[in-house]
């Protein structure tokens, strides 16, 4: 009588076919949270009336309605074309993500695939689709700055994702010194985008018109502890605006603050990666143009008032900032390390 093998077959690997459509959902996902992250942006400071007509005496109004309160300006201001398109692209992208997180899971035992990074872009999208069923109150600073993070923190996900699925890299003898020094950056642009998160949940935009500073403000004797309460409620007048106050002012100068280091961290990150030679030049030299762009865009927001479509761009120049970030240490990582 034959003997019969009590060996389990070896798992199949995807097809080459099934890799490709992997690699396609990824940066279509990717596309569409670059387009959910940008409109969002932009409908999060119309509706806090920047740039209303009549500026700025229409910022950070707010009035009462029957389920709470909302902005204002969001009933002219905001077109009905970006809330038609941010919705079906975030709804799109939530099928999209399903079936990247169940090709991920087909795809486990690869070498260099993060079947976990997969799972928690799944589980970040369903939290901010439970956080973006019911309009949020704007008194509520952290729920805007937890939906900003989100995004952001999605889009540096599904860029090393589809990066780590197209391509092998390292091997220089002087990147594993550089490395951590990219995770740091990663980290400070990151805590930069949630500073500026920060100035506008809390319609702080227009608490410091000036240039460096804020004026006579006595920083030590600051509110400190309530500008830094992420749970904080914002007041409002009976006339419905906003109170900012000395809060304000500490936010956004801890946003200015945040974009000095910022700068000076991650233009020091581009010049290493530019002395690493080829394979790192062109990630290198996008991180100090888009570095560049975005303090010159900071400060001529700030001179010209805080137009609408300059401040929209400041946040589409920070998203492309953090990825470029993201491909540096991405080039630095072994393609065997997840």
């Amino acid at each position: 009588m034959p003997s019969v093998s009590t060996l389990s077959p070896a798992p199949r690997s995807p097809s080459p076919r099934t890799d490709s459509l992997y690699t396609l959902l990824v940066f279509l996902s990717l596309v569409l949270v670059l387009v959910v992250v940008i409109l969002s942006a932009y409908l999060r400071l119309a509706g806090s009336g920047l740039g209303c007509a009549e500026w700025p005496a229409c910022y950070a109004l707010i009035k009462s309605t029957a389920g709470g309160t909302e902005s204002l300006a969001s009933a002219h201001l905001v077109p009905a074309w970006a809330t038609v398109i941010h919705r079906l692209a975030a709804s799109t992208l939530g099928a999209m993500v399903v079936g990247i997180t169940l090709m991920a899971l087909r795809r486990r035992r690869l070498p260099g695939h993060n079947t976990g990074l997969s799972l928690a872009v799944l589980g970040l999208t369903v939290f901010l689709s439970v956080l973006g069923y019911k309009t949020p109150s704007p008194l509520l600073p952290w729920v805007t700055l937890s939906n900003l993070l989100g995004g952001m923190a999605m889009l540096a996900m599904l860029w090393w994702l589809g990066q780590r699925s197209v391509s092998a890299v390292g091997g220089d003898a002087r990147a594993p010194s550089l490395r951590p020094w990219a995770r740091a950056g990663v980290f400070i642009v990151f805590f930069q985008i949630a500073l500026g998160g920060w100035v506008s949940a809390n319609f702080a935009a227009l608490a410091c018109t000036g240039l460096p500073g804020c004026g006579d403000f006595p920083w030590l004797d600051g509110p400190w502890r309530e500008s830094l309460n992420l749970f904080r409620v914002l007041s409002i007048t009976d006339g419905g605006v906003i109170i900012t106050g000395d809060v304000a002012k500490l936010i956004h100068m801890i946003h200015r603050l945040g974009a000095v280091v910022a700068f000076l961290y991650i233009g020091w990150l581009g010049w290493r990666g530019l002395r690493l030679g080829d394979r790192y030049r062109g990630t290198a030299t996008s991180m100090l143009v888009l570095l560049l762009l975005q303090i010159l865009l900071g400060v001529a927001a700030v001179v010209s008032s805080l137009p609408l479509t300059m401040v929209a761009a400041h946040n589409a120049l920070a998203a492309l900032l953090l990825l470029s970030t993201v491909n540096l240490m991405h080039l630095l990582t072994p393609a065997t390390e997840k």
